[in-house]
């Protein structure tokens, strides 16, 4: 086995110089291909759609700021798309005609009721962020009682019914026990104030930050006033998207001093939500965007600036998305961009079947090519047979000319096995069994041969020293 393992050294294949350049332009052209891709999963769309809300509100003042800095920091054409509140924001993404909205947690469940059974199957969207808290402000006309009525047919307005101020009026009405005695009318945030002066309504009312540019108009001009919500701890304690806060007294305004004292509510955190489909890489940007302080100071994103991340992640409804999860927890951040994972699972599941096919094609194509060269192998076979069929009738015992021709067969049997070894490769020398079989009858038969000369020289010794016995007596 060592001679063959020496022969199957020397039989290898020299390094080829011209080969470098092809290797190169396929290696660089991969890496072209690789990075293409990659760009193509990664970059950012050229067009973002953000659902905002009703003109005047806090929604639509947000919205308008972040399509603004996507535009400034990207170059991005964001655009702002008008809706009626939380509940068409959280359609538009379930139906992916937006990329980003606002939306206040609890809408979908306070007006369309248990959506469990298809939420199950798949969220409507993700969640990006908290972004600041969304007060409930039951407010009178100037100068009525400051209670909710208690007779029937009193007349309350709010925003849209797919706004969550509407959501957050059903909620109330829940509470108070007042749905049969009151009646809901729809009013934009522009006719509030109108509507409060004029006193056509018994109570206006608005879930809305507390820098919505709406109360300005409302309270801070005398219009209306805030009216006390009977157990609102008990009102807190019963929903899990609201919380208890605190509006100082003389917030809105100090002359008059409004409100006049100490005003407690309930608030539900205004989360930036994304379409569950949104780039990875648009998400983070947005994250950071909202993330960063100087945004948060000029938006007056007071609980956002002061909480950071915990306030940013609390309390999500939906699932976070990815993008945001890598700005706001980086160091879980995976080496790829999950959207270029995802995007190409199906080119590297093709690549990998297509290079295990390569394979098994190549080792059927080498092992073809071997067989089909077993005729090459059987003439050096049937050779090496004649050669040891003419050996047999050649025994040594005929003098001087059988030994020449002894000689001579296994000259012809050492240039038989170089013949085969110089055109049979080192991989075809490891692998093919049949070859391996020849070089071993090759040494047989050169072991008989130089037997029989052996004998042949071990008679001629002892016949000459006979010889010279039988003259040194004589």
């Amino acid at each position: 086995m060592s001679a063959i393992e020496s022969v199957a050294t020397r039989g290898k294949k020299k390094f080829d110089p011209q080969r470098v350049p092809w290797i190169g332009l396929i290696c660089i052209t991969v890496v072209l291909i690789v990075t293409a891709m990659y760009w193509s999963h990664t970059g950012l769309p050229q067009t973002v759609r953000i659902a905002g809300g009703p003109e005047g509100g806090r929604y639509d003042q947000l919205a308008q700021s972040i399509a603004q800095e996507l535009r400034d920091r990207h170059g991005i054409d964001a655009q702002v798309v008008p809706s009626q509140g939380s509940l068409e924001n959280l359609q538009l993404l379930e139906s992916h005609e937006v990329d980003l909205a606002l939306y206040q947690p609890g809408t979908r469940l306070i007006l369309e009721g248990d959506t469990e059974h298809h939420e199950k199957i798949m969220q409507p969207a993700r969640f990006i962020s908290n972004m600041y808290s969304e007060y409930l402000l039951p407010i009178a006309p100037a100068g009525s009682p400051a209670s909710f009525p208690k007779t029937d047919g009193q007349l309350w307005c709010c925003n849209d019914e797919k706004s969550g101020d509407y959501a957050a009026t059903r909620l109330l009405l829940q509470h108070l026990n007042a749905d049969s005695r009151v009646k809901v009318n729809t009013i934009g945030y522009t006719g509030l104030s109108d509507a409060l002066s004029e006193q056509e309504i018994n109570i206006g009312i608005l879930c809305c930050g507390l820098q919505a540019p709406v109360l300005p108009q409302v309270m801070g001009s005398g219009t209306g006033q805030l009216v006390p919500i009977p157990g609102v701890e008990a009102m807190a304690a019963k929903n899990a998207s609201i919380q208890m806060r605190t509006i100082p007294a003389g917030y809105f305004s100090t002359e008059p001093m409004s409100p006049t004292q100490e005003y407690h509510t309930v608030a539900f955190a205004a989360q930036l939500l994304a379409d569950r489909e949104a780039s990875v890489r648009l998400v983070e940007e947005v994250t950071k965007i909202v993330s960063d302080a100087r945004f948060q100071r000029r938006m007056k994103l007071t609980e956002l600036f002061a909480g950071g991340r915990d306030y940013a992640v609390e309390r999500p409804e939906y699932a976070i998305h990815t993008g945001a999860a890598n700005v706001h927890f980086p160091g879980l951040k995976p080496l790829l961009n999950p959207d270029f994972v995802e995007g190409t699972e199906g080119l590297r599941s093709f690549l990998v079947s297509l290079v295990a096919a390569v394979w098994l094609l190549h080792r059927w194509w080498t092992r073809k090519q071997i067989r089909s060269q077993e005729h090459r192998l059987d003439r050096y076979i049937r050779e090496l047979l004649e050669l040891e069929i003419h050996q047999m009738g050649v025994d040594g015992e005929g003098g001087e000319p059988e030994s020449d021709a002894l000689q001579e067969i296994l000259d012809q049997v050492t240039i038989l096995r170089q013949e085969a070894l110089q055109e049979f490769t080192a991989h075809e020398l490891n692998e093919d069994r049949a070859v391996d079989c020849f070089i071993e009858m090759c040494h047989a038969l050169s072991d008989k041969i130089n037997a029989k000369l052996t004998r042949y020289s071990l008679r001629r010794l002892q016949t000459a020293i006979v010889e010279d016995q039988g003259s040194s007596e004589s």
